[in-house]
């Protein structure tokens, strides 16, 4: 009998350091094939843009595996069984797997070729393993991508907050491997990435991001900013990009001026937002006290 839940190891087969103990992107290569009880299965991954999978990462507090989910920051139609994350060390009292990713252990993995377990489904009919993905269907607190007919249409605002620039790395990928979503009939999405992170260690693809912002005008503006560190020819913002203003109480003004500063016309757009919770709170506390209205609302926390 064929178990309810099943994970296939995974191959570490890369890894880049962005920040030194801090922020660390990990590469996981699934194999084709995967025999289970005696049958063999080919493995398939259909994860939609802005999923997450699941695995089994190890606790360094705990002594024990894991069982974690991982936002992806590529995406299936480009690398099938590739999958890319980016994973931070939470610096908490009870952080578990999270500092573990950022150890030497991670680096002999990738020279050994050790795995992670990475959770799929079984699909007996079809004979496939096909890739867990925490959820498939748009919810106000993930971000799923909208649909080939729907996201071509919009004007997206991404806000990132360290490393919840991950799900946007996957609609870029995904929206360019489809032309932006441009056709005939249809001038294609225009997606604006803003990326907050501390300094410019800390700046997650930051080349690859210029690059496409210069090759696709039309279709992707990116505005890096930083709110602790930068040099004095820095370019890009500086500072947070709210805040909430000096007083008491739980309703406190927020100042989105700098976010204003950058996009005026946030009425405009789909606001999608991947952060903490402060974040999220701040943002919309901010624009329900000027009167502002996007065209729609979407963010994932932590």
């Amino acid at each position: 009998m064929l178990p309810r839940e099943l994970f296939v190891p995974a191959t570490i087969t890369q890894i880049h350091t962005f920040d030194p103990g801090e922020i660390r992107k990990i590469v996981l290569t699934l194999p084709d094939t995967y025999e289970v009880e005696g049958r063999v299965f080919s493995v398939r991954d259909g994860m939609h843009p802005g999923s997450a999978f699941l695995a089994r990462p190890f606790g360094q507090r705990s002594g024990k595996y894991r069982r974690r989910m991982y936002t992806r920051s590529n995406c299936a139609i480009v690398a099938p069984r590739i999958l890319e994350t980016i994973v931070n060390d939470t610096h908490r009292e009870k952080a578990d797997t999270s500092p573990w990713w950022q150890t030497e252990v991670i680096e002999e993995m990738v020279t050994t070729g050790g795995t992670i377990d990475v959770r799929v489904d079984i699909n007996q009919q079809a004979g496939e393993l096909v890739v867990y993905e925490n959820s498939q269907k748009i919810q106000p607190n993930n971000l799923i991508l909208e649909s080939d007919h729907e996201w071509p249409t919009m004007r997206i605002l991404a806000l990132a907050f360290s490393t919840g620039i991950t799900p946007f790395l996957a609609y870029l990928r995904y929206m360019q491997a489809k032309g932006f979503g441009k056709s005939d009939t249809c001038p294609g999405v225009e997606f604006i990435l803003v990326s907050s992170v501390r300094n410019t260690r800390q700046l997650m693809d930051h080349e690859e991001l210029l690059d496409l912002a210069r090759i696709a005008p039309d279709h992707f503006q990116y505005h890096p900013v930083l709110t602790r560190e930068w040099s004095e020819d820095w370019e890009g913002t500086r500072g947070r990009i709210m805040h909430e203003k000096e007083g008491e109480g739980s309703d406190l003004p927020v100042n989105l001026d700098p976010l204003l500063a950058l996009i005026p016309n946030l009425d405009q757009y789909h606001i999608r937002l991947c952060g903490n919770v402060s974040a999220r709170d701040q943002l919309m506390r901010g624009l329900h006290q000027l009167g502002i209205h996007s065209r729609s609302f979407r963010a994932e926390v932590w």
